[in-house]
C-alpha cells in the first residue's frame, strides 16, 4: 500500500502550503517514521523560507566547494525542507545497516523535512533517550550546532565568554558554557524574555544592546581586557560588528549563524584591524581540526544526544501549531515575535483502526 504524507511545502519566497505526497516504499535498510513533532529553525530555515539562501541562486561545486551563479540552481520550487523531526519507528524494512539497533515504537530524531511520515535510511535516524516531553527532541540538531561552537571556541577555565543572540542556539550555548566551567558568562539580546531565560540558565550578566555599547560594558567588567571569546548566534551584521569590538586583543569571535544575504555593513577596519581578532566560522558540517583525530561528527552527535535529557529544554518551546496551520507558524517566526523562542509543528496521532499510514494525514 502506498505511503502518503502531509508535507510542508515552500511554493515561493514566504509562501507555504501543506500538500499530500506519496512516498516510495521502504527498501531494505530503511525505516518508516511517523512524526510527532518537528521544529522550525529561526535561522537557517528562515533564510530558505525567505528565499535568501545561496542555493536558490547558485550551485555548489562538489569538487571546489564554491558557489557559482547559475540558471540551474541547487533548489527550485516547490521545495520541502526541515531537519528537526521527532517521531516513532512504524516499520522496519529488511536488515538494517550494521550498528543500527532500532525497534518498532522507538522514539527517534531524523534530519527530514516537515512531514507526517518519512522513509529514512536506518543509519540516518538517531534513537533518542527517554524524554518526559518528546518535543524537546527537536533540539538535537541545534545542540550539535551549539556544541560545535564550543569545540571551535575551546573556552578554558576562567575565560570571559559572551553569547550574542539568545535564540535557540544562543540559549543552548549558555547552558553548555555553564556546564563547561566558563568564568564570567555574559549574554546579550534585545529581548527581555530571552535575557531572563539566559539568567535562569546560568548567565552571570545579561546585557541589552538597546542600552548602549556592549563592548564598553564588557570592558568595564574585565579591567578593559575585553572578552576572551564571543559566540555570535544572532545572524545580525550589527551584532557581528559589536562582537569584533567586544573581544580583547587576539581573541576569538566564533560565528554560529548563517547570515542571510550580503553583509555590506560589516566593518573590518578599526578594532578588527588593530586588535587582531580571529573570526571563525563554526559550520556544523565539520569538526575543528585542531582537536585531532579523536574528535569526529559521530562522537559529537553521541554527546549531543546524551545531553538532550540533561539540559533544561522545555522552556524553549514557546509556540506550537498543528501541521495544517504551518503557514501561520512560519509567519510568526518570520515576524520575530518577542515571545518566540522555538516554534514546533505537531502531527495528529494515528487512530486505532484504518489503513496503515493514512492516519497521519487526517
Amino acid at each position: 500500500m502506498a505511503i502518503s504524507a502531509r508535507a510542508v511545502t515552500f511554493i515561493g519566497p514566504k509562501q507555504v502550503e501543506v500538500r499530500e505526497r506519496v512516498l516510495p516504499d521502504p527498501r531494505p535498510g530503511e525505516v518508516v517514521v511517523e512524526t510527532l513533532y518537528s521544529g522550525i529553525s529561526g535561522g537557517t530555515e528562515m533564510n530558505v523560507f525567505r528565499g535568501l539562501a545561496p542555493q536558490w541562486r547558485s550551485r555548489r561545486d562538489p569538487v571546489t566547494g564554491l558557489f557559482k551563479p547559475t540558471d540551474q540552481s541547487d533548489w527550485s520550487y516547490p521545495l520541502t525542507y526541515g531537519y528537526a523531526a521527532v517521531g516513532r519507528i512504524a516499520e522496519i524494512a529488511g536488515p538494517l545497516p550494521n550498528g543500527s539497533a532500532l525497534s518498532i515504537g522507538d522514539l527517534v530524531y531524523s534530519y527530514t523535512a516537515h512531514a507526517s511520515v518519512s522513509v529514512v535510511a536506518g543509519d540516518a535516524v538517531v534513537r533518542l533517550p527517554a524524554l518526559d516531553d518528546p518535543r524537546t527532541g527537536v533540539f538535537l540538531a541545534n545542540l550539535n550546532t551549539a556544541l560545535n561552537g564550543l569545540l571551535d571556541a575551546r573556552p578554558t577555565f576562567g575565560d570571559v565568554v559572551v553569547v550574542s543572540g539568545l535564540g535557540v542556539i544562543g540559549l543552548l550555548t549558555v547552558q553548555l558554557l555553564r556546564l563547561s566551567g566558563t568564568g564570567l558568562l555574559i549574554a546579550v539580546d534585545a529581548v527581555e524574555h530571552r535575557r531572563d531565560l539566559a539568567s535562569r540558565f546560568g548567565a552571570d550578566v545579561v546585557i541589552s544592546p538597546r542600552d548602549g555599547g556592549v563592548a564598553e560594558r564588557v570592558r568595564s567588567l574585565t579591567e578593559n581586557r575585553g572578552a576572551d571569546i564571543v559566540l555570535e548566534a544572532s545572524g545580525s551584521a550589527p551584532a557581528l560588528n559589536e562582537a569584533v569590538r567586544t573581544v580583547g586583543y587576539g581573541a576569538k569571535v566564533v560565528v554560529l549563524s548563517w547570515y542571510g544575504g550580503s553583509l555590506d555593513s560589516v566593518n573590518l577596519s578599526g578594532e578588527f584591524h588593530h586588535n587582531r581578532p580571529r573570526i571563525i566560522s563554526s559550520q556544523v558540517g565539520g569538526i575543528n581540526p585542531d582537536l585531532g583525530p579523536l574528535w569526529h561528527i559521530e562522537r559529537r552527535k553521541a554527546l549531543a544526544t546524551n545531553l538532550v535529557p540533561r539540559l533544561e529544554l522545555e522552556p524553549l518551546v514557546t509556540h506550537e501549531f498543528p501541521v495544517e496551520e504551518a503557514a501561520k507558524a512560519y509567519a510568526l517566526v518570520d515576524e520575530g515575535n518577542e515571545d518566540l523562542v522555538q516554534c514546533v509543528l505537531s502531527y495528529p496521532a494515528r487512530p486505532a483502526s484504518g489503513p496503515k499510514h493514512q492516519a497521519a494525514l487526517t
